[in-house]
């Protein structure tokens, strides 16, 4: 239980005191009902309360009489309120209670007056039900008679419908068909308000199954009247009776009952002997629509097979294994696998249709019509055969039907069919079931297979120039939706090609009754089928003549899948020996650069002829393949140029000179370890390499030409992307090749590098020579810095006017770190440096310090003489500051080492720890060497550097050791070099004396 303290009064009148009481008592009651918790409540301590307002015990005496007498006052109060409430409360009480009781009676007669209500609107509900139950019956009635009525009148014009469509269809002779037209669609839209009749009602199932029987035979007849027309009544005959290839049979497989096909052939041959008009023909057509887009598609696709027979018959590889096993004398295509194609013309947009007087090409060297060799013959076939198409049916077909395109595109899906077969490996039945391989003899002929892919190519484009000038057509753009009819340069896949068909009931582009065909202004149209809906029956009930022509609304011009690539694509797969030649032809370029070293100055860089020609070549031929085709053989291309392009790489990388092995690989006496042991930074220089006088001209156009490959893959990696299709572009990445050429570069300036070094290694085993220790007398600048000068500047100025300027800064950063590092590896291989021989070192130091800030800023103009001082070669421009920071960095380093070496041993510690502020207790000893220090002198050196005494003497030991092995290897190096030369000598004066 908490205490709460309360609130402060600030005046002792006893009234207010007890006012204070009565209101913490109310906020504790109202506190103390809301909340949830009984630990929380707080109670009235009136011992704190007293404390509280009275802080003495005096004042609290002093008001404790008026304080009772206040309090008691206000309980008397209270008491007399609490009684007159109680009063009041007793004599209200009686009348609450005939209040309540007053309410009841008032809701249980409310009760009463609601059931009174709901049972007179039952009895209501009852006598309106009675009243109006004999208008129900009429109204039911007459709303049967209404159906009964309209049923009838629709029965009626069903069986007028199907009596002139019998009359149509069995009667007239030949059957007419512009009325056929009209009544299929009609009957079929009145046989909808029946279709609940049909299996409860036998006449209803009998007139249906005869409408099923006359769509039949319209069908049927149509199909027969379209042979006749095209092939004569003896073959429409025989491919009727099964007889002929074709069967009468469709891709659905609806065709001729053979039970029945005898029957129906003499019915139709005792009818129709003679072709029929045009006009018959093209209300033929018009039956066909109204049969429906299934009947329709199935007859498009059976007029498609019987044409294209004799085309299989002809040019089927199966039906020509003999000829494919004959003689292999050379097709009349000519030339061998490494010659290529002519090239290629632009197709004409005008239709070639042979004339009569024009004959086959008998005279080829392969006879068989279906070799890679006489692809040019089937595509004269079927020109031929669309010019007797055009007479035989002359403007027959709905335009809508597009049926010149789906034709086209049968042929096409044949004759890659034909081809595949020619490049696979299958084998087929021939003379006397013998089996015969089907796979042409020319295709790895590269100028038989250009050339058919180039005619193939050439005729998918013609059809496609034909049907839109001639047909109307309209084809969809590369990203398959509709776009003003072009279909130039678009390739679609076989296999979407295929499903398209599949799903299109046989025929490649054909909408099916609920696909939706976008048109010209962007809506969906959804040709209707024949049946139509019931709702349009109703619209023309009005009419009592069954005859109407029911006319559906132009359909929108529909985009169809383009032509081009529906055959040639056959031949992706089978382009190996084309890129193969390719390949091959640039392989030879890459046997002649090899050994060519011929500049092309030309450019903004003068570049090996080789790598000019090489890309060209490139650019030829891809130019050659996307005129042929952009899909996977423009692919494979590619991944002969990177196979090319990283076999250049290496033929550059041959044009350098070989590492230098054995004592021959050193500079002034130290390997390529010794060299660049011990320096700041390492230059990356790895290996030794000797370049012979003007061949650093040639490592120089090597360099250059690598940075012109490098920008022109670059280019080439971006013209492939363009170029090529759109399921390939994110598998081209030429970054690799344009890497190899990077590392090509990057070990072409190392060569020069190392080469320059190397040009000065008489000059460093001339400073290495000299007897430092001895040396009383300071001069100019020493030989070997004339030396120096003389190798370093024209070989910089060749340079510099060759490389472009970013690599040359790369050269000169290089040349200048392991110049640097070498020279102070060899200044720290002498035994002893005088004092004067410090000064003479310092003053070259200072004359190759100023040779190598001048490097990148050299000119020709310069004075090149080593006789000249150092500043009248001072050139006018100034080098790069990071360049100059860092040479200067270097030279610091090795004058600090020369001026440690003259100061005095006593000083040598304190100037040792100021002006080498991060050497170590190793170069403090290189140091004490140099200055020719014994060796108990340097352990005490040591000793006050820091370093244990006993560690320091070993420490000195090892570098004289140390030192003194490494100038008996050299003694005994030169030694063995000596004698070689002289043995070789030997060799060859006795070589030289056998020939004499």
């Amino acid at each position: 239980m908490t205490k709460t303290t309360m609130p402060t009064s600030q005046s002792q009148d006893p009234e207010e005191l007890v006012d204070t009481i009565d209101s913490f008592c109310a906020s504790t009651s109202t506190s103390t009902s809301t909340s949830t918790s009984t630990t929380r409540r707080i109670q009235f301590d009136p011992v704190d309360f007293l404390n509280h307002h009275f802080q003495t015990e005096s004042s609290l005496l002093t008001a404790l009489p008026t304080l009772r007498t206040t309090l008691s006052k206000r309980i008397s109060t209270l008491d007399d309120s609490i009684s007159s409430t109680i009063q009041k409360q007793s004599d209200c009480a009686h009348a609450t209670l005939q209040d309540v009781t007053l309410a009841k009676q008032s809701v249980l007669s409310l009760q009463e007056r609601i059931q009174t209500v709901q049972e007179k609107a039952r009895i209501s509900e009852q006598t309106v039900q009675e009243i109006t139950k004999e208008m129900k019956r009429l109204d039911y009635a007459k709303k049967h008679l209404s159906k009964t009525i309209t049923a009838l009148k629709r029965l009626h014009m069903l069986l007028y419908a199907v009596r002139q469509l019998n009359y149509a269809v069995r009667i007239c002779d030949p059957p007419d068909y512009h009325s056929a037209a009209n009544l299929v669609g009609a009957v079929q839209l009145l046989l909808g308000h029946f279709r609940g009749y049909m299996e409860s009602v036998e006449k209803m199932r009998m007139l249906n199954e005869d409408v099923e029987n006359m769509r039949m035979e319209l069908k049927e007849g149509i199909v027969f009247v379209f042979r006749v027309a095209a092939f004569g009544s003896v073959k429409a005959l025989e491919m009727t009776d099964g007889s002929g290839v074709s069967g009468g049979v469709g891709i659905a497989g609806v065709g001729v009952d053979n039970d029945n096909a005898n029957d129906k052939s003499k019915q139709w041959s005792e009818k129709i002997m003679i072709p029929l008009p045009p006009s018959c023909l093209k209300d033929a057509c018009h039956v066909m629509e109204a049969l429906g887009q299934t009947k329709q598609r199935e007859f498009m696709d059976l007029f498609c097979r019987d044409h294209l027979e004799p085309y299989v018959q002809l040019f089927h590889p199966m039906n020509n294994t003999s000829a494919s096993t004959g003689s292999s004398s050379s097709s009349s295509g000519g030339g061998g696998a490494s010659q290529m194609t002519s090239p290629i013309v632009k197709p004409s947009l005008k239709m070639v249709v042979a004339t009569g007087e024009e004959k086959e090409d008998v005279s080829c060297a392969n006879p068989n019509p279906a070799s890679l060799d006489q692809v040019e013959r089937r595509y004269g076939w079927y020109r031929r055969m669309l010019r007797e198409l055009d007479e035989v049916f002359p403007n027959v077909f709905p335009r809508h039907w597009n049926m010149e395109y789906y034709m086209t595109c049968a042929f096409l899906r044949t004759s890659r069919k034909h081809l595949l077969l020619l490049f696979s490996e299958k084998e087929g039945g021939g003379v006397g079931d013998k089996a015969v391989l089907l796979r042409d003899r020319d295709c790895e002929n590269v100028t038989v297979l250009l050339k058919a892919l180039q005619k193939t190519i050439l005729f998918e484009k013609e059809m496609t120039a034909w049907l839109q000038r001639e047909c109307g057509a309209q084809f969809q753009d590369s990203g398959g939706s509709g776009g003003g009819g072009g279909s130039g340069g678009v390739e679609d896949a076989p296999r979407e090609r295929e499903d398209e068909t599949k799903r299109n009931g046989g025929l490649g582009g054909m909408p099916q009754e609920t696909i939706g065909i976008q048109s010209q202004d962007g809506t969906l149209w959804k040709s209707s089928s024949g049946s139509g809906s019931r709702e349009a029956v109703d619209n023309r009930m009005e009419s009592s003549n069954p005859q109407t022509t029911i006319e559906d609304d132009a359909p929108p011009v529909v985009f169809l899948p383009p032509l081009i690539g529906m055959a040639s694509s056959a031949f992706e797969n089978f382009m190996g020996p084309y890129i193969a030649l390719e390949e091959q032809n640039m392989e030879d370029q890459l046997k002649e650069a090899a050994s060519d070293s011929t500049v092309d100055t030309r450019g903004e860089l003068p570049v090996l002829i080789s790598s000019t020609n090489l890309f060209l070549y490139i650019k030829n031929s891809i130019t050659r393949c996307t005129t042929l085709t952009k899909r996977k053989t423009l692919f494979s291309l590619y991944r002969a140029f990177q196979r090319i392009l990283k076999k250049y790489s290496k033929v550059l990388l041959s044009k350098y000179p070989s590492a230098l092995s054995g004592p021959a690989a050193a500079i002034g006496g130290l390997g390529i370890s010794g060299l660049t042991a011990g320096g700041s930074s390492s230059s990356g220089i790895k290996d030794i390499y000797r370049i012979p006088k003007g061949d650093e001209t040639l490592i120089c156009h090597v360099i250059d030409t690598c940075e012109y490959c490098t920008e022109t893959v670059e280019a080439l990696q971006d013209l492939i992307i363009d170029k090529i299709d759109e399921k390939f572009k994110s598998k081209i990445d030429m970054s690799a090749e344009e890497e190899a050429f990077h590392d090509v570069t990057a070990k072409g300036i190392r060569v020069l590098v190392s080469g320059l070094v190397h040009r000065t290694d008489q000059a460093f085993k001339g400073m290495y020579n000299i007897n430092w220790s001895a040396l009383d007398v300071v001069g100019e600048e020493s030989a070997y810095v004339r030396a120096m000068h003389t190798e370093v500047q024209p070989f910089v100025l060749e340079v510099k006017s060759i490389l472009p300027s970013s690599y040359f800064r790369n050269f000169c950063d290089q040349f200048a770190m392991f110049f640097t590092t070498a020279f102070f590896n060899t200044i720290t291989r002498q035994k002893r440096i005088s004092e004067s021989g410090t000064q003479q070192l310092l003053l070259d130091v200072y004359n190759l310090k100023t040779l190598l800030l001048r490097l990148p800023v050299l000119d020709k103009s310069d004075p090149s003489s080593p006789g000249k001082s150092p500043k009248a070669q001072v050139g006018s421009s100034i080098a790069p500051a990071v360049y100059t920071k860092m040479v200067t960095k270097q030279f610091q380093h090795i004058e600090t080492l020369l001026k440690l070496v003259g100061t005095p041993s006593n000083l040598l510690l304190d100037v040792f720890k100021v002006q080498w502020h991060e050497g170590t207790a190793s170069d403090l000893q290189t140091v004490m060497t140099l200055k020719g220090m014994k060796r108990n002198d340097q352990a005490a050196m040591l000793e006050k550097f820091g370093v244990d005494p006993i560690v320091a003497m070993k420490s000195t030991a090892n570098i004289n050791d140390n030192l003194q092995s490494l100038q008996d290897r050299s003694s005994d190096v030169a030694a063995k070099v000596n004698n070689d030369l002289i043995q070789m000598r030997e060799k060859v004066e006795r070589f030289r004396g056998a020939f004499r």
